[in-house]
């Protein structure tokens, strides 16, 4: 649209200007350039959040605070000295506030940029908070990925440097020292991110101190340097820093060339998410032999179905290739498939699922889908399904559900697809209840549920479409006192998956 075509030549002319020793005119510089990096953030990265305590995707408080940081992007080459100290604790205010991994990205690349020009005001500042006890774990998050690019990922020769003239604001060991408690963090991201930056700052602080005054520092790094599982993850990282380039990122190219989200705003990827996958794939590699017997059998399945597949032999080649293939007894596989089968049968806490799918392809909010799933882990319900699974990595999403997504199966199914899905579900026998308030709904309270329920939500204003409605079996609706026509669809749906529950727990106990 207009706005933004209008905000990409904005972008353009920005980086157009010439750097401050390279004939930028001094009234351009401090009565246009300077007063705007204020004013963006004053009036925009600092404004209160309009939605309270923490700012959801795809509204305008959003829209506006990820564009400014884009900006500001830009606009880093014009700090100078006498706005660097005022620009920086404004800065480092801002990662303070409960913010999206997108907005944080931003944030920590105009950080990054404005360190290397003013090592001695960022570096102090930066030295000071890593050593804080009381700051959240997305404040510490960035902290981490600051330091981690100023201190061991590509721009560390350059900030090293710094450390040995008088004008540098980094003191290592107490850098060192801010960080070790890290270790021992919950979160893995601050954990990992935190060996690393342990690991390669070490041997600088025992270089300029005396080794016997240090023999904590050398048994530390000695298990950092030889425990396995640290040697790969530490490897991982290297090459992740190696690759963070915040110089592509502060051009309108590297700006405007981020995918975007579903509100066509940024979505860069965040180094926590690439970092949490990182330690993934470390923990996979590291318990590899001890994955359980089914695990075990599946990929020797796998592996032999591969082998017998048949072998395509060109006119160069000198024949067959031969496998040998290991024999499992049939017991042996039965027990295995079936400890397989019960595995899925049961959540996180060794319970058994319960037979109820939770429909919420026709969910849109974040907050609705995050509750739900929140909910669903909660009453250990079978799967829950939405229309895109992507919603499980946005931060408000996660702050909502607590987790809850790593326990339970999701499944995402399209509004376009769901037609398909429910005749397939009524023909694995499946019975389809609609929450809805039509003329032939029952109350919740007065039906009783089978066994095997899929519960479809309706579409937070409109409901449940005309077109769906012809595969529901039963509609219910939950009886209301008061004059607002309808409940949450989060509500509404926790009401019911709590009145299945308790149908099932009462049939459990007359059965016993």
């Amino acid at each position: 649209n207009e706005s933004s075509v209008a905000r990409g030549f904005l972008l353009v002319f920005l980086s157009r200007l010439p750097d401050v020793d390279n004939g930028l005119h001094q009234d351009v510089l401090t009565k246009l350039l300077q007063p705007l990096i204020l004013s963006l953030l004053d009036d925009v990265c600092l404004a209160p959040l309009q939605s309270g305590a923490s700012i959801m995707t795809g509204t305008e408080d959003y829209s506006r605070r990820i564009r400014a940081w884009q900006s500001l992007c830009l606009l880093y080459r014009f700090v100078t000295s006498d706005i660097a100290s005022e620009v920086c604790g404004k800065v480092f205010e801002c990662m303070k506030q409960n913010l999206h991994g997108q907005i944080r990205f931003f944030i920590e690349v105009f950080t990054i940029q404005c360190s290397q020009r003013h090592p001695s005001v960022f570096g102090r500042k930066f030295t000071d908070e890593i050593q804080r006890s009381d700051i959240s774990l997305q404040y510490i998050s960035s902290l981490m990925i600051i330091g981690g690019n100023l201190l061991v990922g590509k721009y560390k020769e350059g900030f090293h440097s710094q450390f040995n003239d008088g004008e540098s604001g980094i003191n290592l060991k107490q850098v060192v020292s801010g960080i070790i408690p890290w270790l021992s963090s919950t979160q893995g991201f601050s954990r990992a991110i935190a060996q690393l930056l342990v690991y390669e700052l070490i041997p600088l602080v025992m270089h300029n101190g005396h080794d016997e005054d240090q023999w904590f520092l050398q048994n530390l790094f000695q298990f950092l340097e030889s425990n396995p599982e640290m040697k790969r993850l530490r490897k991982k990282q290297l090459k992740l820093f190696d690759r963070y380039n915040v110089d592509e990122v502060c051009t309108p190219e590297g700006l405007l060339g981020i995918g975007v989200d579903n509100g066509d705003e940024p979505d860069p990827q965040y180094i926590v998410d690439v970092v949490k996958k990182c330690l993934e794939e470390v923990y996979l590699e590291s318990h590899r032999k001890e994955a359980p017997m089914w695990k075990q059998v599946e990929e020797l399945m796998r592996s032999q179905a591969e082998a017998a597949a048949p072998t395509l032999v060109g006119p160069d080649d000198d024949g067959l290739v031969n496998f040998q293939r290991k024999i499992i007894p049939l017991d042996a596989l039965d027990l295995a498939l079936e400890e397989s089968r019960e595995q899925r049968l049961r959540n996180a806490f060794g319970r058994k699922r319960q037979s109820l799918v939770i429909c919420a392809s026709l969910v849109d909010k974040v907050p609705n889908l995050a509750g739900l799933a929140r909910t669903a882990e909660i009453f250990s319900v079978d799967r829950l399904v939405i229309p895109d699974k992507n919603v499980c990595r946005m931060d408000n999403f996660k702050s909502i559900s607590v987790s809850a997504e790593e326990w339970i199966q999701i499944e995402e199914c399209k509004e376009d697809n769901l037609l398909a899905w429910l005749a397939k579900h009524r023909d694995d026998g499946y019975t389809i209840i609609g929450l809805e308030q039509t003329a032939s709904s029952v109350s919740v309270g007065e039906v009783t549920f089978p066994e095997k329920t899929v519960l479809l939500l309706g579409k937070e204003k409109e409901g449940v479409p005309v077109q769906f409605l012809q595969f529901v079996d039963i509609c219910v609706e939950i009886p209301q006192l008061g004059i607002i026509r309808s409940l949450n669809v989060h509500v509404s749906g926790a009401i019911t998956i709590w009145e299945y529950t308790k149908q099932r727990r009462l049939l459990e106990m007359a059965d016993v």
